[in-house]
């Protein structure tokens, strides 16, 4: 790691991706001049993969902290013990089946230095776009250009503001509370939240941070009742942590909850009537989020 530059701590989740986690390691192993530390968590895969990350860590032991758990805790558990491993003061957090773009965390640090953020002291993070690849080749960028000008939770429940690529103060996430309700999906949507919740002073870095591999996680093969049960319990946990910490939705916010709750259960009548609803007009037509609808539809397309 190069000399004078903030310490970029980078947590990385896996289970069982023997196959596939070197191409994560590989992405981030290439920008070492620019990270401190690669803190890895295990969550007792039964194949090759640990074998695999004690194979790099034997490699470059100066940068990658290597944690098993015992026994398999789960994603979200998984995601908490992560929490605990960093020492320094950025935080990245990357999954074992994505990458990261070359050249990235450079750009972070340049960035830093350009807009003098008090990496030390602010409550910040930095968001870079993402992009999503499908396993029929068909890809898109997804821009967190609007953080800068409206209010990130807003964004964030209504997909128009994504956690991937983000990078954040160490003081960010010191104030992370551990949500999880044992294997339950549901804490997905508050641990994600608690971002946009602490965070203080938001950025926009217009360079692809992250490639997200879809298809590829645990979700994926969850059945359709089971993860639509657990995202309705999960905006309602997110609902209420908000409120709780002083950052409450409004009521086009929450109309826009119900919307995607009613789309998701194929009450079309109902989701037409919250999404309308649910239209906040001081977010203009990016507000619409029409290129991600377009895309979906052009995804379902494809897999009939």
């Amino acid at each position: 790691m190069l000399e004078g530059i903030p310490k970029i701590s980078i947590l990385v989740i896996t289970y069982k991706q023997e196959k596939i986690v070197p191409r994560a390691l590989e992405s981030l192993i290439s920008q070492r001049d620019y990270i401190y530390e690669i803190c890895i968590s295990d969550d007792c895969s039964p194949d090759g993969t640990f074998e695999v990350l004690k194979d790099y860590q034997q490699r470059y032991p100066d940068l990658i902290k290597l944690h098993r758990n015992e026994h398999n805790l789960g994603i979200f558990q998984n995601v908490e013990v992560t929490w605990n491993l960093p020492s320094g003061d950025i935080i990245y957090r990357l999954a074992g089946d994505d990458e990261t773009p070359n050249g990235y965390f450079k750009s972070v640090i340049e960035f830093i230095e350009k807009e003098r953020i008090d990496w030390k002291n602010e409550l910040f993070c930095i968001y870079g776009n993402y992009k999503e690849i499908e396993p029929n080749g068909l890809s898109i960028v997804y821009s967190n250009s609007m953080v800068t000008d409206h209010d990130a939770l807003k964004l964030k429940v209504r997909k128009l503001l994504s956690n991937r690529s983000a990078c954040y103060s160490k003081k960010v996430l010191d104030k992370f509370e551990k949500v999880c309700d044992g294997r339950s999906f549901n804490a997905e949507s508050v641990q994600d939240g608690q971002l946009q919740v602490f965070a203080e002073k938001n950025y926009y870095l217009p360079v692809v941070g992250n490639i997200y591999y879809a298809d590829s996680g645990v979700s994926s093969r969850m059945n359709s009742k089971e993860h639509h049960d657990n995202i309705f319990k999960g905006y309602q946990r997110l609902i209420d942590f908000a409120d709780e910490h002083g950052h409450p939705f409004d009521k086009n916010d929450l109309a826009f909850i119900e919307y995607m709750k009613a789309y998701r259960s194929h009450d079309f009548k109902q989701a037409l009537k919250y999404y309308l609803k649910g239209i906040d007009f001081a977010l203009g037509l990016k507000g619409l989020n029409l290129r991600r609808i377009l895309y979906v539809v052009q995804k379902r397309t494809n897999k009939k």
